[in-house]
């Protein structure tokens, strides 16, 4: 796919030197990613096509683990704040962060405390130096309450402004090309809201026709398979 990025604290200078490797893996995956999208059942949305989470994060999970991306637990002084970061390698945390918009600042918070303390955690090579979040664009539709990249970007130049963080944060937001008429997605299906495990998956092209976003502005995309 497609993405943008926001650096916070020098995350450019981060990755364009001690974090170059990390970011070109990540970047790898992301780029290999095909675009997941699943049918709504949101009232007054049933059937229409919007981003899938759980099939994005279980496809960047697998794909950064091929370059020695690993789980990383939450040490226990922090368990208020989640067990675990989706992946970490050597200096660098990451989090695919497809849910609601307030665990944005959860992520930025624990990964914060354990930079300052300098913990080194349990399958990193030393304390964490960066962070990278990775969300999807406002332009894609999706469940209501969904984190996008434009909001968390406005949220994060509001609020970092004022604070003094330790930890490099790049925020990436997963993207299609702008007033495309068209897209090749992965349409999903699961046997239940809930369930983790695709019952159909299979390629197709979708219609796309756009409309401005008024809040955070930019344009959102509705997608719609063709007949």
């Amino acid at each position: 796919m497609l993405f943008e990025i926001a650096d916070f604290f020098h995350a450019d200078s981060y990755f364009d030197n001690e974090g170059a490797q990390e970011w070109s893996e990540i970047a790898e995956v992301l780029s290999s990613t095909n675009l997941q999208l699943q049918p709504s059942g949101q009232a007054g949305l049933s059937g229409q096509a919007i981003f899938d989470p759980k099939a994005t994060n279980r496809i960047l999970t697998e794909g950064a683990a091929e370059y020695g991306w690993r789980k990383i637990s939450v040490p226990n002084p922090l368990r208020a704040f989640g067990t675990d970061w989706d992946a970490g390698k050597n200096a660098v945390l990451a989090e695919w962060q497809f849910s609601n918009y307030p665990f944005l600042w959860n992520n930025i918070i624990r990964s914060q405390v354990v930079a300052r303390n300098e913990w080194t955690l349990t399958g990193m090579r030393s304390h964490p130096r960066a962070l990278i979040v990775v969300t999807k664009s406002g332009c894609l539709p999706a469940s209501q309450s969904t984190l996008y990249f434009e909001q968390g970007r406005a949220q994060m130049d509001s609020v970092l402004s004022a604070l003094d963080l330790d930890i490099a944060i790049r925020l990436v937001g997963l993207t299609i090309p702008k007033y495309a008429d068209s897209v090749k997605a992965s349409w999903n299906t699961y046997s239940a809201r809930t369930s983790r495990s695709i019952t159909s998956g299979v390629e197709r092209d979708f219609f796309v026709s756009w409309k401005e976003r008024r809040k955070v502005g930019g344009h959102i995309a509705h997608i719609a398979p063709f007949a």
